[in-house]
C-alpha cells in the first residue's frame, strides 16, 4: 500500500492518530528529492512526522510546540486523537502562516443557520 503525504495547505483539518518523532530534512534542488537525516547536519531542518486521518504530515517545531499548548491540561499535552483546524493569513510562499486550533467536542465554530437566528418575541 502507498503512503499517502499531506501538505498543510491541502487540509482544512486533521486528526493526529500517531506521532514518531522527528528527522532532520532538507530539499535538494539539484536532485528534486527531500534528503532525510536523523541527526542534525548544516542546512537541515527539523521537522516532526504524524500519521493524520487524511495522511503523513511533517510539522515544523514551531507547529508542534502551538499543538502541544492547545492540549495541554494541568501539566500534561497528549496530540493523539486530537482534531485540528488548518487556517492561514492568505498567502503564499514564505509569506504563509498556519494558524492550527484544537477542535474541542461538541464546539461547533460556524452554528446552523437557523441555530443563529434566534426569534426574541417577548
Amino acid at each position: 500500500m502507498d503512503t499517502k503525504y499531506v501538505k498543510l495547505s491541502e487540509v482544512e483539518s486533521f486528526t493526529i492518530q500517531k506521532f514518531w518523532g522527528y528527522k532532520w530534512k532538507k530539499w535538494d534542488n539539484d536532485e528534486h528529492k527531500m534528503l532525510v537525516s536523523d541527526k542534525y547536519e548544516q542546512g537541515y531542518k527539523k521537522t516532526y512526522q504524524v500519521d493524520t486521518n487524511e495522511g503523513k504530515m511533517d510539522l515544523s517545531a514551531g507547529q508542534v510546540g502551538s499543538l502541544l499548548e492547545a492540549c495541554v491540561k494541568d501539566g500534561v499535552s497528549d496530540l493523539n486523537n486530537k482534531t485540528f483546524s488548518v487556517k492561514t493569513n492568505g498567502k503564499t510562499g514564505m509569506e504563509i502562516r498556519y494558524y492550527l486550533n484544537l477542535v474541542r467536542e461538541g464546539y461547533q465554530d460556524h452554528p446552523k443557520e437557523e441555530e443563529r437566528n434566534i426569534d426574541l418575541d417577548w
